[in-house]
């Protein structure tokens, strides 16, 4: 059988940056009926290559074929026609419209009546339809998108882009920050996708991922093409060291030392939001990095938003350097020295139409200005530490955000945070869509953060991390404490998941 899809001597080149420069030799076929991992740091290129493919980026050289034949793919309607479809790492939602018209965005003539109006209840049925076919029924097609929580908005995006039936399926990091029911649906959808006979291109930072899901993986680094491998031929090891080009079996989560721990910074005492966590009792002290580990909806989400300000609690205390009373707004947590690194950078972390410089002063500009005049060449110098600090990969810091990868906006979300040099700092699941390398630069950040004397509140849905950078965590059950782990003492992931399910 030939291969559905085949890049030859792709390059796509961007002012500053070659983000794809493969020899004109380098080719990546893909087969029907396969998984096919795509693999490598942020900034290797793995989206850059999925966009061309969709059509969203025009190729600077090389050549596609999809199934024998050469092709153009001059935007995303192109690639829709020739039955490629894709599920985004950060997907192009509406939030203000409903589930059933974000699932048919751009295929309104599907449901068009004679005098060119939509049939609304026809479309609505056929979204129930088709999220009941995956198992998503608890989604309602009436459903604003802007109401649904981050899960959720991601079964959707999958939805989506199964509802065209492809030929192609692209998958760009989606397991990242969803449960693990959530990521077992996923795989099941995919293989049988796979069965069906369609070509799945699958994006991963998850070694595991790739020899859970994949028949054969590609390697991208800083834009070239540098490996192609049968999995049950490799090793982890073997992709990992082809991934980064160097060995980093010697690097791994921070260090046992604890010297820095000092007095209590925030104290919760039956801290509660009706219907989605109750009566939370919770320490962090200086020094210290705390972690919650809970399954999807423990309300681990919501305590973080709600401890910055976000949201507000319905009874409770909260007790932060010795005075009692929670935040009643972000701008009130940012003036006390609390920071807030989300989930969902993009939508909640990020301005990506606007620069590096201006994403990280957006949190600093008590620092940035004098008589309410922005010190334009203080931000400057401010982003250009950030980005030599936390090793981020942009042409400068002159650049859109929406332009890095996603690995580097994670960054830009911490750099602002850091430069802040707040007190506590509530981080939720920081290394979602950072690759393998980078996880580590991130881990020591944390880490000399810690040892500087800021407190951490650590919400993460990787138990490994969690145990691996915490000095305690605390367990989420239906929005109640479940349990109190302290490092070195049944510090286990056996012992912790007990107390979350």
């Amino acid at each position: 059988m030939g291969a559905a899809v085949v890049f030859k001597g792709i390059k796509k080149y961007f002012e500053g940056t070659k983000a794809l420069d493969w020899d004109p030799e380098d080719v990546m076929e893909v087969f029907p009926g396969e998984i096919h991992g795509l693999v490598g740091e942020n900034g290797a290129g793995k989206s850059t290559l999925f966009q061309v493919l969709m059509g969203i980026y025009k190729r600077t050289a090389g050549e596609i074929y999809l199934f024998g034949q050469p092709v153009e793919i001059n935007n995303v309607h192109d690639a829709e026609r020739a039955g490629i479809s894709i599920i985004m790492q950060q997907p192009n939602f509406a939030y203000n419209m409903t589930v059933a018209e974000n699932i048919f965005m751009g295929r309104d003539k599907e449901f068009t009546n004679k005098a060119g109006l939509i049939n609304w209840k026809k479309q609505n049925e056929a979204a129930a339809k088709i999220l009941a076919e995956y198992n998503f029924s608890h989604i309602k097609p009436t459903d604003i998108l802007s109401d649904l929580g981050f899960e959720e908005r991601k079964q959707v995006e999958i939805v989506r882009a199964l509802s065209v039936k492809p030929k192609i399926l692209l998958v760009d990091e989606t397991s990242a920050a969803v449960s693990k029911k959530s990521v077992e649906i996923l795989y099941k959808l995919l293989r049988e996708q796979r069965d069906k006979g369609t070509a799945v291109i699958y994006i991963s930072h998850f070694i595991d991922e790739v020899y859970e899901l994949c028949d054969r993986v590609s390697v991208l680094r800083d834009g070239k093409l540098v490996a192609k491998m049968v999995v049950k031929d490799t090793t982890p090891e073997m992709i990992i060291n082809n991934m980064v080009g160097r060995d980093i079996s010697g690097e791994s989560y921070r260090s046992d030392n604890n010297d820095s721990i000092g007095d209590v910074m925030l104290e919760v005492k039956n801290f509660t939001k009706e219907g989605v966590f109750e009566d939370i009792n919770l320490t962090i002290r200086s020094g210290e990095i705390v972690g919650i580990a809970g399954i999807g909806g423990c309300g681990s989400d919501e305590f973080g938003r709600v401890l910055f300000g976000y949201e507000q609690p319905t009874s409770g205390e909260m007790i932060y350097k010795g005075k009692n009373g929670h935040m009643k707004s972000p701008l009130e947590a940012i003036n006390n020295g609390i920071a807030y690194i989300p989930k969902d950078r993009d939508l909640e972390g990020l301005f990506l139409i606007y620069d590096l410089v201006m994403n990280i002063s957006a949190a600093n500009l008590k620092k940035m200005h004098k008589r309410g005049i922005i010190n334009n060449k203080l931000e400057a110098q401010v982003a250009k530490d950030s980005i030599k600090r936390l090793k981020i990969k942009t042409p400068s810091e002159r650049t859109a955000v929406s332009n890095l990868s996603g690995g580097n906006r994670q960054k830009v979300s911490i750099a602002k945070w850091v430069a802040n040099e707040s007190s506590l700092l509530i981080v939720n699941s920081p290394t979602r869509g950072v690759d393998v390398g980078a996880k580590y630069e991130i881990y020591k950040i944390l880490e000399s953060l810690k040892n500087e004397g800021k407190a951490i509140l650590l919400i993460s849905d990787e138990l490994p991390e969690l145990l691996g950078m915490c000095d305690r965590i605390y367990s989420f059950r239906k929005g109640r404490n479940s349990g109190e782990f302290t490092r070195g003492v049944n510090f286990t992931e056996e012992a912790v998941v007990a107390t979350m399910v």
